[in-house]
């Protein structure tokens, strides 16, 4: 099974499973490594988004690959959600009975994905938990994305926000980082599910 690490405030919510992925030795970039990585969690379907590097948003209900979108939000028990990162930031959001991941690189923070997603929820603001996973740091790339997604959050009327700020390219024996490892580098995915 691929190893993934969970986040300790998203652990304290009883109606969700998620996960985010860490450097394996699998082929993360085969064709079924998606499907693989569903099944190792006990489900058979899942959502996807296309990642344009966008602020795109899908409310989706039912399992399949989003196109033209960089955010999935879903009120359906037993639908995971699922993105893909090597340096982008995945996003966690979720309220009762409504969760949303999100993949914001670069592009999609300028292009405030993380508002778009959070104005998409079927939830008060003040009710959403947002958790910004590990993705690449101003240590190590030429822009910082934890401040903005942050201010863009809060500017969005999320206040429950937790980041610990993890650079993926500090941490090479954890997480992939497309731009330390200039491309040849395989991918972590960010699970996320209503049970």
């Amino acid at each position: 099974m691929t190893p993934f690490e969970t986040f300790a405030p998203l652990n304290e919510v009883p109606f969700i499973r998620h996960a985010f992925t860490r450097r394996t030795a699998a082929d993360t970039k085969a064709a079924d490594y998606e499907q693989q990585l569903v099944r190792s969690f006990g489900c058979d379907r899942f959502a996807r988004a296309e990642q344009i590097h966008g602020n795109g948003v899908a409310l989706v209900t039912q399992p399949g690959a989003y196109p033209a979108v960089d955010a999935l939000i879903t009120t359906a028990p037993g639908l995971p959600l699922l993105v893909r990162c090597a340096d982008c930031a995945p996003l966690f959001l979720v309220a009762p009975q409504a969760i949303g991941l999100v993949h914001s690189g670069k592009k999609g923070t300028l292009a405030n994905v993380a508002g778009a997603a959070v104005a998409a929820m079927p939830a008060r603001p003040a009710d959403i938990l947002a958790v910004i996973g590990p993705c690449i740091g101003p240590c190590h790339y030429d822009m910082d994305l934890w401040t903005p997604l942050e201010e863009q959050l809060r500017a969005a009327g999320v206040r429950n926000i937790h980041n610990e700020r993890r650079c993926t390219a500090c941490h090479l024996d954890l997480y992939y980082s497309y731009r330390a490892e200039r491309g040849r580098t395989g991918r972590m995915f960010a699970f996320l599910a209503l049970r």
